[in-house]
């Protein structure tokens, strides 16, 4: 009778979310968005800037196609190597207000180890350079697990789609201002690419500062307050935001929709991750873009990256987390393969870039939206670091795409190129397939009426 009180007041809720361009929540849910959101900002854009200097780094240190794959791969699976662990320990260590304590040793590693790239003597030789680039993104990784959850618990539950997309619009928006700040400082250095990881990070000390200060228990007594008096529900169901089960990693495991939800998630950052490796240097070799041009130009997708990350989170509260995901597969599978026209002209390059944008970065929101709606009571954490740790892992495509390029005749033939952009968008075939036959639909009119091969009860829906 609770559930279906709860699913009646949701669909009534989304029924609203249709009259404004907002949703109505508590002010205190946006600001602590607000705050977030610079912070995921910061610390995706820790994780860019290798790709946006790239052919710089390719130059200096003499590096094959399959050698950076593999570096490269490295680098992001090394993302999500200890975010189960990390989301385990940051569900113990305090929810809602209090992740805060875990998250900011996040920022730190990050911040420091970005840093740290940039200083000559530390990276002389490639070593130094991957080095500084795998601790840096084991922080991140978790970070991310983190700064992702508490957003989930700084809104209702009823507006979590929303408020994952807007999110992590960080990324893509976050990203393109980074992107352009970077290819600016790499102008006004002669191309010097250790410059944008001594200056572009120090940008996170205000903006963790105020979110440290604005982070605590009144600030979220009254979000839950006025949640309640809005008729919404708090995604923490009480007050308490310390405590931890033991086995929660397993329990969450068996769960359809956290571990399809999770191999979706790999297969979609195969294909982003993919994508950030393979463009820079199809436009510097292939399209004989200089440098500063291929970081610049390649940062065009994520104009409709936030875009669609705003929309398509916003429409899955209301159509479902499943069916916005076999859209957005299916969108990608077409898209990465346009991006073999990519070079032809500018133009195309905008065109292209805008129309991938649209589902590029909107799928993981909608992912993380599903994972965090199964997930058991008081495992919200750990569940998304399970997603994390499965998305990183998806982050090694570049070893293949590595490989293509260099069976293809190298960086400057564009025949393993293409080759890689087949097997990316076949990794979103693979997704689409899955989510049709493994998992459930967790909001909306179709929420445990879809047809699956799996029970509603398996996942989290009863």
């Amino acid at each position: 009778m609770k559930n279906s009180v709860e699913q009646a007041n949701l669909n009534v809720e989304s029924v609203k979310v249709k009259k404004g361009l907002l949703p109505r929540v508590p002010t205190l849910s946006w600001t602590a968005l607000l705050f977030l959101w610079l912070i995921f900002a910061m610390n995706a854009t820790s994780r860019e800037i290798m790709n946006r200097v790239m052919p710089a780094i390719i130059d200096e240190y003499h590096l094959s196609a399959d050698v950076v794959g593999v570096i490269v791969s490295g680098i992001m699976v090394a993302t999500g190597a200890l975010s189960i662990w990390g989301a385990a320990w940051s569900d113990k260590r305090g929810q809602g207000w209090a992740r805060k304590y875990s998250g900011v040793w996040m920022a730190l590693g990050y911040t420091v180890f970005s840093i740290l790239t940039g200083v000559p003597a530390l990276t002389s030789f490639v070593a130094g350079f991957v080095i500084f680039q795998i601790i840096k993104n084991a922080f991140g990784g978790i970070g991310e697990s983190i700064e992702v959850t508490t957003v989930s618990e700084w809104w209702p539950k009823e507006r979590r789609g929303f408020a994952l997309g807007a999110h992590h619009s960080a990324y893509p928006w976050g990203t393109l201002l980074s992107g352009l700040l970077i290819s600016v400082i790499l102008v006004s250095t002669h191309g010097n690419w250790r410059m944008p990881f001594l200056i572009v990070p120090l940008l996170i000390i205000p903006i963790y500062i105020g979110y440290w200060m604005f982070s605590n228990p009144r600030n979220f007594k009254k979000y839950e307050r006025e949640a309640k008096n809005m008729n919404l529900t708090p995604s923490l169901d009480s007050g308490e935001v310390h405590g931890h089960k033991k086995g929660a990693i397993l329990e969450s495991l068996k769960n359809p929709n956290v571990l399809v939800g999770t191999i979706c998630v790999l297969l979609a950052e195969a294909a982003f991750t993919g994508l950030n490796f393979w463009l820079a240097p199809y436009l510097a070799f292939v399209g004989n873009f200089d440098y500063a041009a291929a970081a610049g130009w390649s940062v065009i997708f994520t104009i409709t990256g936030g875009i669609g990350q705003i929309f398509w989170g916003s429409i899955s509260d209301v159509i479902g987390r499943k069916r916005t995901m076999m859209i957005a597969f299916a969108w990608l599978t077409i898209a990465l393969v346009l991006f073999q026209f990519s070079a032809n002209s500018i133009l195309v390059l905008i065109a292209v870039q805008l129309f991938a944008g649209c589902c590029t970065n909107a799928i993981f929101p909608v992912i993380f939206s599903l994972v965090t709606d199964s997930a058991k009571e008081g495992y919200t954490g750990t569940a998304m670091g399970i997603a994390e740790t499965g998305m990183y892992i998806g982050g090694a495509s570049p070893v293949v795409l590595g490989i293509f390029i260099n069976a293809g005749g190298g960086w400057n033939a564009q025949g393993g190129y293409i080759t890689g952009l087949y097997f990316l968008s076949s990794c979103m075939i693979v997704a689409f397939i899955l989510t049709i036959l493994c998992t459930r639909e967790t909001v909306g009119k179709k929420r445990g009426k879809d047809w699956a091969l799996v029970s509603k009860k398996s996942c989290g829906i009863e």
